[in-house]
């Protein structure tokens, strides 16, 4: 490799640790726009599923027999 091609400490500005290190910062915002958007998905999904009530019915089992219509009368 040639002198040309190596990186100078004095030609560094900014050296970027974590997730994401080497993408723009619209990037960044996006992934955090597309994690808190399925987080609050989730959320929501499981308050809508704690709220709904549903009404009790009272069915008879499969072995029972049905009764007959003619002696009910």
């Amino acid at each position: 490799m040639s002198d040309e091609r190596d990186v100078l400490p004095e030609n560094v500005r900014v050296v970027r640790l974590g997730s994401g290190a080497n993408c723009s910062s619209v990037g960044s915002v996006i992934d955090t726009l597309f994690v808190s958007a399925a987080v609050g998905s989730a959320v929501f999904a499981a308050v809508c599923a704690a709220m709904k009530e549903e009404p009790v019915r009272v069915v008879r089992d499969a072995g029972d027999e049905p009764e007959d219509d003619e002696e009910a009368r």
